[in-house]
């Protein structure tokens, strides 16, 4: 692929076909845009283009779209179809003209929430019948969101693999709307609990660092901290203090100065530490003291914590006082295994993070073996049992195909032993009744994805809408006490 082409992408006009590409393709011209290739979106049915027009090469891109006057089909569709053959595309150009209202919408939508490659153009052509000449002006709408935010990273760093936010998993989508909706919330500390491995150190540098508008995040890694020293990494010291002390020390409070402090394996927190903070948290000038010091300071910052224990478990371990200031907003990362319909495109995104070699295809490698593994496994390592199958195929690579060499690797890595994610508690943990409110809310979630809506699925089970709703909340209640 050339990579400095211009390419145009545009729907086929259902009343005048080709004749409005062509003269969008001269009115760009005379705006100095010279189009090198066009992506043509058909509807179901419509005849495809010739192979070229005016010298473009026409590249077909076919939609299940029945009716075009539908929103969401017409997004699900472009996400799914269209947004992937654009990752390498670097000059976008889209017009939004030819296609329904409903089509222009869409347009409109995928581009706030920056879907399209950074820097596209959006352009609206009209015929003028009387002077027989088509104008083409760009649209200007500058509007910004969390989610442009988000892809604009996943763009500018595409060595990370971050999550999509609008994901396909009801568990997944759910737990990103409560985080969209908690991380809101100005100066109440957030808590993320997950397995190990479910990316929740990323999420704090990518999703809530943007939607609560804090670029810089100082991550405290609480299990490395020297009990001893803990007060002084953390509030910082005062030249003296103890022994030691040759200098003043401005600690991770302060360093979090108008960004986030991101207290990551917060159960190893040393209790003297924690006692401290509940006295900070409070306060929303954030003001403490150092060791040493006779002043008080202050710090705007925002508290996250994380852990990979179950709620109950992190309850024992901490300080009673200190887990109620940190617990009012908790949010809690499904593991890979609850979240099947995602898994292809994490495969993708953990693929392009471990990537090194310019030489390897970009594309994941896929094949029938991975396809079954992925609706199967329980991934109890979760981002990083995917990490290690990455890394394993990429050294078969020099060997085999790539297909093979996934095959290969697959054998690999199933070698090496898995404890079970749920062997030893097939139908949850605690009371009877707590156990019952997670078997309903996981029954609740995989109806709503097997079939696509919580009205089909409450007819496919033969119950209510609401009830469906109700027990996976209630599952989202159960698992966040395990």
């Amino acid at each position: 692929m050339n990579h400095d082409e211009h390419v145009l992408l545009c729907w086929h006009s259902a009343n005048h076909g080709l004749p409005v590409l062509e003269n969008a393709l001269k009115a760009l011209r005379n705006r100095k845009v010279t189009i090198g290739r066009v992506l043509y979106v058909l509807q179901t049915g419509q005849p495809g283009p010739p192979p070229t027009l005016d010298g473009v090469p026409l590249e077909a891109l076919r939609l299940e779209v029945e009716d075009p006057t539908r929103h969401e089909s017409i997004y699900r569709q472009l996400r799914e179809k269209v947004l992937p053959r654009l990752a390498e595309v670097r000059h976008l150009h889209i017009n939004v003209s030819p296609g329904t209202p409903a089509m222009h919408a869409v347009w409109i939508v995928l581009h706030a929430g920056g879907a399209f490659p950074e820097g596209t153009r959006l352009w609206s052509s009209q015929f003028n019948p009387t002077t027989r000449r088509t104008r083409i002006d760009e649209v200007e709408f500058p509007i910004s969101t969390y989610l442009a935010e988000i892809r604009k990273l996943r763009q500018t760093r595409p060595q990370l693999a971050v999550y999509e936010a609008e994901a396909k998993s009801a568990a997944r989508r759910e737990a990103f709307a409560r985080l969209q909706r908690y991380a809101r919330v100005g100066g109440a500390p957030l808590l993320l609990l997950g397995e190990r491995g479910t990316g929740k150190t990323r999420l704090v540098e990518t999703f809530i660092a943007r939607l609560k508008q804090r670029k810089n995040v100082v991550t405290v890694p609480c299990g490395g901290l020297d009990s001893s020293l803990a007060e002084s990494a953390l509030f910082g010291h005062r030249k003296g203090a103890f022994t030691g002390a040759a200098s003043d020390r401005a600690g991770f409070l302060k360093q979090a100065n108008g960004g986030i402090l991101f207290l990551d394996e917060v159960q190893d927190l040393p209790q003297t530490a924690q006692r401290k903070l509940v006295r900070t948290l409070p306060d929303r000038l954030r003001r403490f003291r150092p060791v040493g010091s006779d002043e008080e300071c202050q710090s705007d910052f925002e508290l996250v914590c994380a852990s990979n224990l179950p709620v109950d478990k992190l309850r024992e371990r901490l300080d009673a006082d200190f887990f109620d200031r940190i617990s009012h907003l908790t949010i809690t990362i499904p593991p890979l295994r609850d979240c099947r319909e995602d898994l292809p495109e994490d495969w993708q995104r953990v693929w392009t993070e471990m990537r090194a070699d310019a030489a390897v295809s970009a594309a994941a490698p896929l094949s029938p073996k991975l396809e079954a593994l992925l609706g199967r496994h329980e991934f109890p390592g979760n981002l990083r049992d995917l990490q290690r199958l990455a890394l394993l195929s990429t050294a078969w690579m020099e060997a085999s195909s790539p297909e093979m060499a996934l095959d290969h690797a697959i054998a690999e890595w199933s070698e090496q032993p898995t404890e079970s994610c749920s062997s030893d508690h097939p139908f949850g943990r605690g009371t009877r009744r707590e156990r019952v409110n997670w078997f309903c809310g996981r029954l609740a979630r995989w109806a709503y994805e097997r079939f696509g809506s919580w009205q089909a699925a409450a007819r496919e089970l033969g119950c209510d809408e609401k009830t469906l709703r109700t027990d996976s909340a209630c599952g989202h209640e159960a698992e966040a006490s395990r």
